[in-house]
């Protein structure tokens, strides 16, 4: 199955020494670096972006997963990464990242359907105080864009399939203002001095169907659940020789009155040649309303690419 990785990236710079203006017999110099002073860039904001698509087969491993207990499988992943940078060059920054996961689970014994539908929207705001060390506003959104389903056999042996998610259901936000440290190739790493967490349900039938007052922390009678705290988040984005990749992104939030939330994404790319890579995926999540146990999803994925 081939991987295509699509990488485009824009950026502008523009400096001038100096213009000669010939008139008649008069040549007059006019030195442009004259207008700044030292080596200041005339350029004010910069844009980079960053589009990363592959496609490849996949091997799900679950642990304490809490929808299905042996759901060990084989799937075709797709994966959108999408981050853009502006900056000015000095003290401020703009980051977005869009990171879309889309499976397509195949049981040959039964059903066809999605598995891993995880899209997340993480936007930061950064302001240079001293070298390294930045004032920072983090936002964090993740959700799902089509139905789960949860698969039993009822009591004449017919299979019936419960909805446990669905476009915007749940849906997270977190956000903060605090203070992040950079690691230059390396990655970020952030302290939310001021966090607040929103837990958002718009499919109201998901209560039914699961037969619970209460979903991910919202009561049935209420559409969201609204939490304030500190927030810790620690991003990594590491090359090694341009053939391994690491990223890693950590959120933990901390409720005053509850245990702590985590969220753990990690993954490894391995460059085999110059058209096979395969990558090590572990998604890690505790949440004490949803299940008092860490659930684990580990993600295997090999397949050929195409580098553009």
């Amino acid at each position: 199955m081939p991987v295509v990785v699509l990488m485009c990236i824009c950026s502008g710079y523009f400096s001038a020494i100096g213009q000669e203006i010939v008139w008649q017999d008069t040549i007059p110099l006019i030195h442009l670096n004259n207008l700044t002073e030292g080596k200041q860039n005339l350029i004010k904001y910069r844009f980079f972006q960053e589009i990363d698509y592959s496609l490849a087969f996949s091997n799900f491993l679950f642990l304490n997963w809490q929808h299905e207990k042996n759901a060990n499988n084989i799937a075709i992943l797709q994966k959108l990464r999408y981050q853009t940078v502006v900056d000015n060059n000095q003290n401020f920054r703009i980051i977005n990242l869009f990171i879309h996961n889309l499976g397509f689970q195949i049981f040959f014994d039964s059903i066809t359907r999605f598995q891993t539908d995880d899209n997340t929207l993480d936007t930061r705001f950064e302001f240079k105080l001293v070298k390294y060390l930045t004032f920072n506003f983090n936002s964090n959104l993740s959700t799902r864009f089509f139905h789960g389903y949860d698969y039993q056999t009822d009591s004449l042996g017919s299979l019936v399939k419960i909805l446990n998610s669905s476009f915007l259901t749940p849906l997270f936000w977190t956000f903060s203002l605090g203070l992040g440290w950079t690691w230059p190739g390396f990655g970020i790493a952030g302290l939310g001095i001021s966090a607040a967490k929103m837990t958002f349900v718009r499919d109201k039938s998901v209560y039914t169907e699961q037969a619970v007052p209460i979903y991910y922390g919202v009561p049935r009678d209420k559409d969201l659940l609204f939490e304030y705290g500190l927030s810790v988040h620690l991003m990594v984005d590491k090359n090694f020789q341009n053939r391994v990749r690491w990223l890693c992104d950590i959120l933990v939030f901390k409720n005053y009155n509850n245990p702590i939330d985590l969220t753990l994404k990690n993954l490894i790319d391995i460059r085999i040649n110059k058209f096979l890579k395969t990558s090590i995926q572990t998604r890690l999540f505790y949440e004490e309303k949803v299940c008092k146990n860490f659930q684990m999803e580990n993600m295997i994925s090999l397949g050929f690419f195409l580098h553009l």
